[in-house]
């Protein structure tokens, strides 16, 4: 779980800004928000304002360059990091500082990565267990340039390191053990299967896949899809793939895409265009099968037809992306999602949410958005769960509604929206 994040010039956060999921003690609404399990209490939720341009997406950025780093061999030769510096000053050498602490597996950890603004981009890596204020950090590794320490050998780190200038040691320790730590394995396990980020334009070309593997996971888009009357039902329809091709007319083309990726025990091949996982072809006991989403809905005179997924809304289709964000947050990770209405009505997020927000979750689910609907402290958030971004002179500056005195009755919406609280749009008449 995610306790803070801290960002220091990089991208619109010049400043040191830091984002965090402390819940506030003396808030008593909704206490099944709150993680109380582990030693640190900590928020299960979080929804972040801000006008357009104000740096939300930039803090979604932020997090999702991170986990690349850790997760990615030589990231960074992937990207002009010269973009990720703050660019709305005349002169900037200062590096670009991140710092997160999160709790995994047992313990606190703290990763700071700091990168310098030169030719070189010379690396610094910390990587701790927290103290917990309560007693000193414990150094696992530190990382500076080329040379990195406690190390099993210095000069196979340092050459490793020569050669993969823009890796995590974290990654790089995963594929060529030079740190005798298990710690080390525990972070990356984190970042890699526990750190989930979706943007507006993630996309699952794999998602029928995905659905037909986990039961648990299509009975809970069953459930959600059911309760928004969104469909009947959704199933992963199996059909062999003679009997689906001679009803298709562009059967052809897929006769000579087959040719070109065979189709067997091992591998598969997946169908998708328009943001959609249009089939898949896989291999069960010995025959070739497509697989295809089917929604069942009602039609006039309680007519029922099972149509696919080129039949569904943009607004459906962005639904099912999120579907597994929500379950994964729900089994225990940290999830990250920019901009959760886009294409979709604010009564049906607004519903997503306080069902969400009711379960008993494992994990986070941290939202940007742009709906007011969704500050209602009587019926679905605490102000604790309550962030806004602001920017000044291009500088992105994140705090809290908790850091106002918001009465339990009072309507945050409302005072938002008058602008009590900042974070909305500045905008002069338009003549």
């Amino acid at each position: 779980m995610l306790l803070r994040l801290t960002i220091q010039n990089m991208l619109s956060f010049y400043e040191k800004t830091t984002f965090d999921m402390f819940p506030n003690p003396k808030r008593e609404i909704f206490m099944n928000h709150i993680n109380t399990k582990n030693k640190i209490h900590l928020l299960k939720h979080a929804l972040i304002y801000g006008a357009n341009g104000s740096g939300k997406s930039n803090f979604v950025k932020v997090l999702n360059f991170l986990k690349s780093f850790v997760t990615i061999d030589n990231f960074l030769s992937f990207i002009d990091l010269n973009d990720f510096f703050f660019q709305l000053v005349s002169s900037n050498k200062n590096p670009i500082k991140i710092e997160i602490e999160f709790f995994t597996k047992g313990n606190y950890y703290i990763y700071e990565l700091e990168i310098q603004h030169s030719k070189e981009n010379t690396i610094k890596e910390i990587l701790l267990l927290s103290g917990l204020g309560e007693q000193d950090d414990t150094i696992i590794f530190e990382r500076i340039g080329n040379v990195v320490k406690p190390t099993i050998d210095n000069t196979i780190s340092t050459d490793l390191l020569k050669k993969n200038i823009g890796t995590s040691i974290i990654y790089l320790n995963n594929k060529y053990p030079v740190i005798n730590n298990e710690h080390i394995q525990i972070v990356y396990d984190w970042f890699i299967n526990y750190f989930d980020i979706i943007t507006i334009n993630t996309q699952i070309p794999f998602l029928i896949d995905l659905m037909s593997r986990n039961k648990n996971l299509l009975d809970f888009a069953n459930k959600l899809l059911s309760c928004l009357h969104i469909t009947d039902s959704l199933k992963v329809g199996e059909t062999p793939i003679e009997k689906w091709m001679s009803s298709k007319k562009n059967s052809s083309e897929l006769q000579q895409l087959l040719l070109k990726n065979p189709v067997n025990e091992h591998t598969g091949l997946t169908a998708f265009s328009n943001n959609r996982n249009n089939f898949n072809i896989t291999m069960k006991n010995g025959e070739q099968i497509v697989q295809e989403f089917l929604f069942e809905q009602l039609g006039i005179g309680g007519y029922k037809k099972k149509m696919n997924i080129a039949s569904q809304s943009d607004g459906t289709v962005r639904l099912l992306t999120l579907i597994p964000a929500l379950y994964n947050a729900s089994e225990g990770k940290v999830v990250v999602i920019d901009e959760i209405e886009n294409s979709m009505h604010p009564t049906l997020i607004y519903q997503l949410l306080k069902y969400f927000f009711n379960t008993d979750s494992k994990g986070q689910l941290i939202c940007t958005t742009h709906l007011t609907l969704l500050q209602d402290q009587q019926d679905l958030v605490r102000p604790d769960e309550l962030w806004k971004v602001e920017k000044q002179y291009g500088n992105s500056i994140m705090s809290s509604f908790n850091d106002y005195k918001i009465h339990n009755t009072m309507n945050i919406r409302k005072g938002y929206e008058e602008g009590r609280y900042g974070g909305i749009p500045q905008i002069r008449s338009i003549e």
